[in-house]
């Protein structure tokens, strides 16, 4: 129960901080300033990410010129990542403990 709950609380984190991150890049506009929200929000999608978000921080791609959505989506996609991989060894868990020996 108690894995399971984890998994709810880190599905409504990262949903909460994708839509964040969303709605303060599509409010932000194409100025040459920082967008400090932005990283703001993305410190914990990519302490969610780990170890998948070391390749975000540590490629040489330029997301600059790119649209809000890609830039949306290569953001939240390690934290997702991770929701998935947690979901999957949790069904596996389960299944070990519940065969038959």
């Amino acid at each position: 129960m108690a894995r399971r709950l984890f998994l709810i609380v880190h599905v409504a984190v990262v949903a909460i901080l994708a839509v964040v991150l969303a709605v303060v890049e599509a409010g932000h506009g194409d100025g040459p300033d920082a967008n400090i929200g932005a990283g703001l929000v993305l410190l914990p999608l990519i302490a969610l990410g780990l170890p998948w978000s070391l390749l975000y921080l540590a490629l040489p791609i330029s997301l600059d010129d790119s649209s809000t959505l890609v830039y949306v989506l290569v953001s939240i996609a390690p934290a997702v990542l991770n929701i998935v991989l947690l979901q999957l060894l949790l069904r596996w868990r389960r299944r070990r403990r519940s065969a038959p020996a």
